[in-house]
């Protein structure tokens, strides 16, 4: 794919690829056509082609786009997280950026692994890729609890960071089907819990992050 020379064409490469990214996820990834894309980037079809070939390659871009903008600020602030009250924030962010969304499309790296998961081998690969780093982040912040005495020595971060990914994407999932943000609220909730019950003696503040 031809990389833009000019301000101009960036402009118009991120003004395609962020209309992309908004219609996928509210519409899907194939109810949404390259000539709805070009009518709301208000670009012409010779200026998608130069900078995405194809239609599989925009999405390949979007995946990228989605996992920069909404999965990139999550890794960062889980790169610096070590604590039960930490963690308690990290859910509260989540359940406040999607609301800020009005609840629709679900999680935008999720809605479109849902999709294209089981059509697309490239971009199921792509989208595991995405979610391997998601969950290595919160991996690491429990194996730092861990090593600070904050969870018990018997405790699998590995295994704890897996269930806490599925309790978000469930979160995210159910409440875009009810237009209702407390499924997900109560599946944090439900998470931080379960996280709790394996705490280990230098709990510290966690006392005071259990709700």
């Amino acid at each position: 794919m031809a990389e833009p020379r000019t301000e101009r064409g960036r402009e118009t490469r991120e003004k395609i690829l962020g209309t992309a990214a908004r219609l996928f996820h509210e519409r899907g990834v194939t109810a949404t056509s390259v000539e709805q894309v070009l009518a709301g980037a208000r670009a012409g079809k010779s200026q998608l082609y130069r900078y995405f070939p194809s239609k599989e390659d925009l999405v390949s871009e979007v995946i990228r786009y989605q996992s920069d903008r909404h999965v990139g600020w999550q890794l960062a602030v889980l790169e610096r997280l070590d604590s039960w009250e930490g963690l308690t924030a990290y859910f509260d962010s989540l359940v406040a950026s999607h609301a800020e969304r009005a609840l629709i499309g679900g999680c935008p790296i999720g809605s479109l692994a849902a999709e294209l998961a089981d059509s697309n081998e490239a971009h199921r690969r792509e989208l595991a890729e995405v979610f391997s780093l998601w969950e290595a982040a919160i991996e690491q912040v429990l194996a730092r609890m861990k090593a600070a005495g904050k969870l018990r020595p018997d405790a699998d971060p590995s295994r704890l960071a897996a269930t806490t990914l599925a309790a978000i994407q469930g979160g995210y999932l159910l409440s875009t089907l009810n237009k209702d943000v407390r499924p997900m609220t109560d599946a944090l909730e439900a998470t931080m819990a379960y996280l709790l019950s394996f705490a280990g003696q230098a709990m510290g503040e966690g006392r005071g992050a259990e709700r």
